[in-house]
């Protein structure tokens, strides 16, 4: 609906644009085709021979140029100005080029001060699941040596059902000018295993499953995101956290917190609940493993976006608001249901394998910022046109540095624009930056042309570009169509008001 309004809004922007430019050029037009007669009287004229000869359909001014020899000061018509017009206009991108270099900067700092701020707290959250470990012995035997070797193995089981619930915490922290997006929350995680029955009896070299040394692993990408060691129980009992030296054995995650299981559970099968104190920020990231995954999160920000190798069975995201739920079957995940690390190693995942909650800052006045620098040659060359147009309406020639003292105004927008974005809204700060260098261009424009009509010309053509402008940075899928449907419709007008102009005449008369 938002961008539907957006569309209609840019739509009569348009056409405002199209008017003031067709006004524009009908102002140029009266002068091609109306000023600077040829007249058709016979003149004499006296070469340096003493020859006389009469030139007929010659204006004073082209008698006086053959008289000169026939000689064209192209450097000072009309056809060089345009030239010069164009080269002034595209020499006006260079600058853009370094204020985009610039915004690069700006992002570099802003990300060097995030990270100050969120590496202590642990940065994005990263809970990669919950596997059952259970340790067996292999027997190599060689013949050569007539030695036999033991090695000690774990099998991985994911659990038949694995859940994570959790109702989100939000604040924001200040790093300078940046604002960062912190997070804490205190999850359940809950699941069951089946009895454990074993699939390696009769394999070669298998010895044994020692069951009385089975863990319940925790993954996780950074222990900075917990606040405290999570809690797992089996009905009344609380597993001991038991991590050296068995963290050393366990590499299926980058991080884990190992949990002695009693024998007992594996005989029959259990269900565990956890509790899980975590903290971070930008992101929660959570891993489905091969089980039926249900993971629901809540909270009270407004501006989440929802990313990974899923998405969400269900949303509701309102202005107090959202809350999400994710039901993901177990053979969609990268994850087997058992497998040996004799095998395959499944310690490498890629952002895909998990599902992503991104609390964002919707002010990205750095996106938004390049967005608009991509639209600087729009700013440049519409001044620039308007103010030709003026020239040759009031036949007051304007100097080259006219030209340029204008676009430099236009391309400062660019850079007001950043500046003032980083302490203020965007949307504010777009505003500000216009008014500004629509009100000096416009004043500018009509002292050097003596002419008030065409300050308050300038002015209305330049505000209609920047609310056409903002109108695209608001749109997100219409943006590209919407753009190149304004900018074809004002090229269009251009080339309908000026279809009967016979430029190389009109060249001509300026350059004799």
């Amino acid at each position: 609906m938002l961008d539907m309004i957006w569309m209609l809004l840019l739509a009569g922007v348009t056409i405002g644009i199209v008017v003031a430019v067709v006004v524009a050029i009908s102002q140029g037009v009266k002068y091609f085709n109306g000023g600077n007669r040829v007249s058709n009287n016979v003149h004499r004229v006296v070469d340096s021979n003493g020859t006389t000869s009469n030139i007929e359909g010659r204006d004073s001014n082209s008698v006086g140029a053959v008289s000169r020899g026939g000689s064209m000061k192209w450097t000072s018509g009309l056809g060089f100005k345009i030239v010069i017009i164009f080269v002034l206009g595209f020499l006006m991108l260079i600058p853009t080029t370094f204020i985009s270099e610039i915004v690069r900067d700006r992002v570099g700092y802003q990300r060097d001060a995030v990270e100050s701020v969120v590496e202590p707290i642990g940065g994005e959250l990263y809970l990669s699941g919950v596997l059952l470990a259970i340790p067996y012995t292999t027997r190599v035997y060689s013949e050569e040596n007539n030695v036999t070797t033991y090695a000690n193995h774990y099998t991985y089981i994911s659990p038949e059902s694995y859940m994570v619930e959790g109702d989100v915490e939000t604040s924001i922290l200040n790093r300078g000018i940046f604002k960062i997006p912190t997070f804490s929350s205190d999850m359940k995680l809950s699941g069951n295993f089946e009895k454990f029955v074993s699939s390696k009896e009769g394999d070669v070299g298998f010895v044994a499953y020692d069951m009385s040394k089975a863990f319940l692993v925790v993954g996780t990408g950074s222990k900075k995101g917990f606040r405290k060691v999570p809690i797992i129980k089996i009905g009344n009992t609380v597993l001991k956290n038991n991590e050296a030296p068995l963290a050393r054995d366990i590499t299926v995650f980058s991080n884990s917190f190992i949990y002695k299981l009693p024998q007992k559970y594996l005989e029959n099968g259990f269900k565990f609940d956890a509790s899980v104190a975590i903290q971070g920020a930008n992101a929660i990231n959570i891993r489905p493993l091969n089980s039926q995954n249900i993971f629901s999160l809540s909270s009270k920000w407004s501006d989440p976006s929802f990313l990974g190798g899923w998405i969400p069975s269900s949303r509701d995201v309102t202005d107090e608001g959202f809350k999400v739920i994710w039901e993901i079957p177990g053979f969609n995940t990268s994850f087997p249901k058992v497998w040996d690390t004799e095998g395959r190693s499944y310690n490498q995942f890629s952002q895909s394998d998990y599902i992503t909650t991104d609390f964002l800052l919707l002010s990205d006045n750095y996106k938004k910022t390049v967005k608009s620098i991509k639209y600087a040659l729009l700013f440049i060359f519409i001044p620039f046109f308007a103010l030709f147009l003026s020239e040759l309406r009031n036949k007051k020639p304007l100097h080259f540095i006219q030209y340029c003292l204008v676009g430099f105004a236009n391309v400062i927008f660019f850079l007001l624009l950043l500046s003032i974005s980083e302490h203020l809204s965007f949307n504010f700060s777009y505003l500000i930056s216009a008014i500004m260098v629509t009100s000096i261009v416009s004043v500018y424009a009509g002292f050097i042309t003596n002419a008030r009509n065409v300050g308050i010309g300038i002015a209305i053509v330049q505000l209609l570009s920047y609310i056409f402008l903002f109108g695209i940075l608001q749109l997100t899928d219409y943006a590209l169509v919407v753009g190149s449907f304004g900018l074809f419709m004002i090229i269009a007008a251009a080339m309908y008001i000026t279809r009967n102009v016979n430029w190389f005449n009109t060249i001509s008369k300026e350059d004799n």
